[in-house]
C-alpha cells in the first residue's frame, strides 16, 4: 500500500481517524495525504470570502495537525478544497493521488438528507471504487483482532485482501453466515436438511480460504493466526455477535457493485453495520 488518503471534517472526534491514518502510514511506509473539503459558495460576490476561507481552513488544518510528532517523519500533503458535494471531491482526490485506501471518521446522521441519501462515508463507498476504513475507536496500536465477514463475493474477497495488507500480524477470524429455508415437512427431515446445508456451506468456506491461500501466505500471516467458521443466521446479527464475543478491533466486509433497487443506498448489511458499528469498519467493493 503506497498511498493513504485521510478525509477529515475536523469534527471533535476526527483525531481518532487521524491517529489511525498516522499509524497505518507509519507501519506500511505509505505516503499520507490529508484532505478537508469545505462548502462551496454560490455567488460571485462571495468569491473573495471563499479565497479567505480556503486560507483560513488550511491554516486551521495545519494548526490542528501541529501536535502530532509522527507527521514530521511522514511529511504528508495537506489540502483544503472547496466542494458542493463533499463525497465527490473525496473520490476525485483519492483518484488524483492514487490512494489505495480512504480513511474517514464516523459521521452521525443529523439531517433529513442523510436519512435518505446516506452519510458522506456511505456515499464515498457507494460511488467510488477505493476501499474505505471508517474509524470508530481511538487507536491503541496496530489492529490485533480482525473479523472478516464473507459471502464469497468479489467485494468480500477484496475486503479480506485489504485487511491482510493493513495488519498481517493480526489474528483473523473469517465468518460466513447462512440461513436455512423454512420448511414444514417434519422435524427429522428439517434436521437432516439443516445438516446437509451446513456441510455445503462449510465446503464453500473451505474453498474460499483455499482460493485465497496464496494471498494469505504473501502477506506472511501465520496459519495459526487465521481461523474460519460458518454461522447460522442473518449476516448483520451474526457479525455483530461475533465482533462482540471476539472483541474485534476491525470488521472487514464487502459490498456489491451490482445495481440495486435504490441506487442511492448501500446494500443492507453494509448499511446497517456502518450505522451501528461494533468497532472500526473496513468496506471494499467488488471490482
Amino acid at each position: 500500500m503506497k498511498s493513504i488518503l485521510l478525509a477529515t471534517d475536523l469534527a471533535a472526534e476526527a483525531d481518532r481517524a487521524l491517529e489511525r491514518a498516522l499509524n497505518l502510514a507509519t507501519t506500511l511506509s505509505a505516503k499520507l495525504h490529508i484532505l478537508h473539503v469545505y462548502p462551496a459558495y454560490s455567488f460571485s460576490k462571495e468569491k473573495k470570502s471563499a479565497s479567505l476561507l480556503k486560507h483560513d481552513t488550511e491554516e486551521s488544518l495545519k494548526s490542528y495537525l501541529a501536535g502530532y510528532k509522527k507527521l514530521k517523519n511522514l511529511q504528508p500533503t495537506i489540502s483544503a478544497i472547496e466542494g458542493r458535494e463533499i463525497f465527490v471531491e473525496i473520490i476525485q482526490y483519492a483518484e488524483k493521488v492514487k490512494a489505495s485506501l480512504i480513511v474517514m471518521g464516523m459521521h452521525s446522521k443529523a439531517k433529513l438528507r442523510d436519512m435518505f441519501v446516506g452519510t458522506t462515508v456511505e456515499r464515498v463507498i457507494r460511488n467510488g471504487v477505493k476501499p474505505v476504513l471508517m474509524v470508530k475507536d481511538k487507536p491503541l496500536g496496530d489492529y490485533k483482532n480482525i473479523l472478516v465477514g464473507t459471502d464469497f463475493s468479489a467485494g468480500s474477497k477484496q475486503a479480506l485482501h485489504v485487511a491482510l495488507e493493513l495488519a498481517p500480524k493480526s489474528f483473523f477470524h473469517l465468518v460466513y453466515s447462512y440461513d436455512i429455508p423454512d420448511t414444514y415437512i417434519g422435524e427429522k427431515i428439517i434436521q437432516y436438511a439443516g445438516d446437509v446445508v451446513e456441510k455445503t456451506e462449510n465446503d464453500k468456506l473451505e474453498r474460499f480460504v483455499n482460493e485465497n491461500s496464496k494471498v494469505i501466505k504473501k502477506f506472511g500471516v501465520e496459519p495459526k493466526n487465521i481461523c474460519h467458521r460458518v454461522a447460522h443466521g442473518a449476516a448483520f446479527s451474526c457479525l455483530m455477535q461475533e465482533a462482540d464475543e471476539l472483541k474485534s478491533d476491525l470488521l472487514a466486509i464487502g459490498t456489491h457493485s451490482r445495481a440495486i433497487l435504490m441506487p442511492y443506498k448501500l446494500g443492507g448489511t453494509a448499511h446497517d453495520i456502518l450505522n451501528n458499528p461494533p468497532c472500526d469498519v473496513l468496506v471494499a467493493r467488488g471490482l
